[in-house]
């Protein structure tokens, strides 16, 4: 017989529910429902989650949303609660391969955004 054990985050984030879907972290389903919100007003014409981008030869990096305005502005969001530096590797790769804006949210504002790629 197994015993199963609770696989904690390393960061202590815990994993929410909202509308049947697991988000990894308090933070994310919160701004999952901002983004609704946001639909229900129509500032946001809709949204994607754990959407992946290939950043040069060997790196697929999931962003936590993809935002497409009513506007028909489109960006990326990564909803982070401690910056690792693994992150800053994949900031530093946004920036060279990304085609789309990545904007960086902390305790539920925007606090960065890097721009991807000019030429695309």
């Amino acid at each position: 017989m197994r015993i199963k054990i609770p696989r904690r985050n390393k960061y202590n984030a815990k994993a929410t529910e909202y509308r049947g879907w697991r988000f990894d972290s308090k933070a994310e389903a919160k701004y999952a429902q901002e983004l609704d919100q946001r639909k229900k007003s129509g500032e946001v014409y809709m949204w994607l989650r754990q959407t992946p981008f290939d950043l040069g030869e060997d790196t697929r990096y999931r962003a936590d949303f993809v935002v497409i305005e009513s506007d028909g502005t489109i960006y990326a969001v990564d909803v982070k609660g401690v910056e690792t530096s693994a992150f800053r590797i994949i900031r530093k790769r946004w920036e060279k391969y990304g085609e789309i804006p990545l904007r960086i949210v902390k305790k539920g504002k925007t606090v960065d955004e890097i721009i991807g790629r000019r030429n695309c």
